[in-house]
């Protein structure tokens, strides 16, 4: 029987973990593709303690991206998606599939804020009915 500090290094895999920090370098399934299917295309992920998105924007591109808008953490799975990416359900920012933010409903267009604020992003891909993700460095 495994001693409980060695139990819990060999099977924790939140970010900061060994076990967290060996999984990461390796695609993992996040999803079946017929989960984006239908009307909304929008699915929570939840992998190594991380809190994600995964959505299918209104051009076909997969992103992986972190849950909660960084403006006000409003949960984007309850977002709207357009064209290019998942719009917050609070005040409207507009995050792509890499997690860049395109648009700040609201802000002055001099103000430029929008390139300060961006979302944690992670590739993803389709494969066999299954959609993985790749969270490592």
């Amino acid at each position: 029987m495994l001693a409980p500090e060695m139990n819990k290094k060999l099977t924790e895999t939140d970010t900061g973990t060994p076990g967290g920090t060996l999984m990461r370098r390796y695609w993992q399934p996040v999803a079946l593709s017929d989960e984006l299917s239908g009307n909304r295309p929008v699915v929570p992920v939840r992998i190594f303690g991380e809190d994600l998105v995964l959505f299918r924007d209104g051009e076909g591109t997969l992103g992986l991206i972190d849950r909660h808008c960084p403006h006000r953490q409003a949960d984007l799975c309850y977002g709207r998606l357009e064209a290019n990416g998942l719009r917050c359900p609070f005040h409207g920012w507009l995050f792509d599939a890499e997690g860049t933010c395109l648009d700040q409903p609201g802000e002055l267009p001099e103000n430029n804020r929008v390139r300060h604020f961006g979302q944690a992003a992670y590739p993803c891909v389709e494969r066999n009915g299954m959609i993985f993700g790749y969270l490592g460095p």
